[in-house]
């Protein structure tokens, strides 16, 4: 199975700190190869002038709002090219205008994955609410209930965030993470790639002297993660739910599960899109092994969930079509 690079859709209120997030990500990539996708409104693109230079590839779409194509075929296809495996990348951002709609966005980039663009993913919709404009029975409210991942910028511009962020945690189906100027670490978004470091020379590339330029005071806000394991196989519906449900305060989760009478299986999610797919051969596990990242766990809460997925050692054989539902089942062809 060829890897797929996930595609992060940014979205928020004009002004919100968007393109300052997608900067942050480009200036602490830390060896992950980022390409950008900037949704100018307008003719001039001055988001893509702002990321421009500081990614693997950066397309502007200036012929208005994205989300105002008539179909996915424009989007397949730049994503088909950004995503392919020859391009290299990592990760892909789409920072959309703050005119688009993120419903429709998040529509056209699950067409653009079910059509042309056959190596991407969906890497989860981060909505950006400015801390001290954010209203979240207002105008973001609408687009927070959709958010994999809401981060709550500019939180040192406030007395007190507090009832914001609660405010917002009410309403959000992912994680709120507060932050001052964007600074979200990658590692949220995407696995560092595993890549022999290159000697350093006398002379710096362009992505050391972005990061050795990068402001110290203004590091990545913490998330945590919580790993569990078990060595019993899981019952494919009781774990299936248990995603569905989004556990509280989780964005990503990865591992491998074994099922009842069945090889085992990888297993991602990003907010509430699941990933399933056969394991390769060397990842052989008896039961679990995942990996819960996001704000706010409560790792008790976590492992007492898993144990309730254990199937049962003296029932019948469970049906897997609680899970196979999601799998990516179509194998990919190496460019």
């Amino acid at each position: 199975m060829v890897r797929r690079v996930p595609v992060v859709l940014v979205a928020g209120r004009l002004g919100a700190g968007k393109s300052t997030l997608v900067n942050h990500l480009l200036r602490r990539a830390d060896g992950v190869r980022i390409g950008v996708v900037v949704n100018d409104f307008g003719a001039i693109g001055i988001d893509a002038m702002l990321v421009a230079g500081q990614a693997s590839a950066v397309t502007s779409l200036a012929d208005g709002c994205l989300c105002c194509t008539t179909d996915a075929n424009g989007l397949a296809g730049l994503l088909a090219d950004l995503t392919a495996p020859s391009a290299r990348l990592d990760l892909v951002v789409v920072e959309a205008s703050g005119l688009a709609e993120p419903s429709e966005l998040v529509r056209l980039l699950l067409d653009a994955i079910a059509g042309e663009a056959r190596h991407a993913a969906y890497g989860g919709l981060v909505v950006v609410v400015d801390a001290v404009e954010g209203e979240p029975d207002g105008p973001d409210g609408g687009v927070v209930r959709l958010a994999d991942l809401v981060v709550l910028n500019q939180v040192d511009r406030v007395d007190d965030p507090g009832p914001l962020l609660e405010a917002l945690r009410s309403i959000a189906p992912g994680p709120v993470l507060p932050v001052v100027r964007g600074a979200v670490d990658p590692a949220l978004l995407v696995d560092p790639p595993a890549r022999r470091s290159p000697p350093r020379s006398g002379q710096l590339s362009f992505d050391a002297l972005l990061r050795e330029d990068a402001p110290a005071e203004h590091a990545h806000t913490a998330w945590e993660s919580v790993a569990v394991e078990r060595d019993a196989p899981l019952d494919p519906g009781r774990f299936a739910a248990f995603l569905e449900a989004g556990p509280a305060g989780v964005f990503r989760a990865k591992g491998v599960v074994r099922f009842p009478g069945a090889a085992p299986f990888v297993v991602q999610t990003v907010g509430t899109a699941i990933r399933v797919r056969p394991a390769p051969r060397s990842a052989a596990v008896a039961g679990a092994r995942l990996v819960f990242l996001g704000v706010g766990l409560d790792a008790a809460a976590l492992h007492a969930a898993l144990d309730a997925c254990a199937a049962d050692p003296e029932g019948p054989e469970p049906s897997l079509l609680p899970v196979m539902r999601y799998e990516e089942s179509e194998r990919l062809d190496a460019v």
